[in-house]
């Protein structure tokens, strides 16, 4: 599934929070919206997931013009978001139509792809912060929907976790090939994730740059091209000079 964002622009309360934004990413494509916090990678994924449609612009979703919400799209937030008095089976059930025990083999198939066949029976209170974020995925792939839009969903786990996440989302990639847009202000993460990386900065957010990561996936963190890559986005957002003033302060 395609997605075409079109000269996207939003305000709130009279004031522009992001403006003229254009990219577009192909079917199967992993795309990172990345900048520093205000710049307006979230509102550009709420307007993509068709959860706010107050905005300037177009977007389009395989040449159909996004109007709300869709059931093709799965969507993956900063937190779980599970529902405290279902257990983990019964919170990726949720929302699925259908016999009750397809439902249920659904559920118990994707949850053993992401290592959570064992915990079925636990309540969102017993699971670590991984392990929850594991069901919130498990919960947006089963639908089978041909694109995944991705809020920051690492940003709250410690780094252990969040690179073994970072792993099984490739391997959920390779396996369903869905289209995937995710929001990140980690660098790192883009390199591993993304085939492209919409550079955002700047409030309002504009656009700086649209960078295609060529190396093939997985990739090694130690790769000089993406060193090279890293570099230019430090370079990009200032950091490298932020960096610099906090070393001399």
């Amino acid at each position: 599934m395609s997605i075409q964002v079109e000269r996207f622009g939003r305000s709130f309360d009279g004031v522009t929070a992001v403006e003229d934004i254009s990219f577009q990413a192909e079917p199967g494509e992993i795309i990172g919206l990345l900048g520093t916090s205000g710049c307006g990678k979230s509102t550009i994924l709420r307007g993509v997931a068709g959860l706010d449609t107050d905005y300037e612009g177009t977007i389009r979703i395989s040449g159909k013009e996004v109007n709300g919400p869709s059931g093709e799209l799965g969507i993956i937030f900063q937190e779980p978001r599970l529902m405290p008095w279902l257990t983990v089976l019964d919170n990726v059930c949720f929302g699925l139509e259908g016999p009750k025990e397809e439902q249920k083999e659904k559920a118990l198939e994707i949850l053993k792809v992401v290592g959570l066949e064992d915990f079925t029976g636990h309540y969102p209170k017993q699971l670590s912060g991984g392990m929850a974020q594991r069901t919130a995925i498990a919960r947006a792939l089963v639908t089978e929907p041909s694109t995944l839009l991705l809020d920051e969903p690492f940003s709250a786990l410690d780094a252990f976790t969040k690179l073994q996440l970072q792993d099984m989302v490739l391997e959920l990639w390779e396996r369903y090939s869905p289209t995937m847009i995710i929001v990140t202000h980690d660098i790192d993460e883009a390199l591993t994730l993304c085939d492209r990386i919409v550079i955002l900065k700047g409030q309002p957010g504009e656009l700086h740059d649209n960078v295609k990561v060529t190396p093939a996936k997985p990739r090694r963190k130690s790769d000089p091209k993406l060193a090279e890559l890293k570099e230019y986005i430090l370079e990009s957002l200032d950091m490298t000079r932020n960096a610099q003033k906090e070393v001399r302060a």
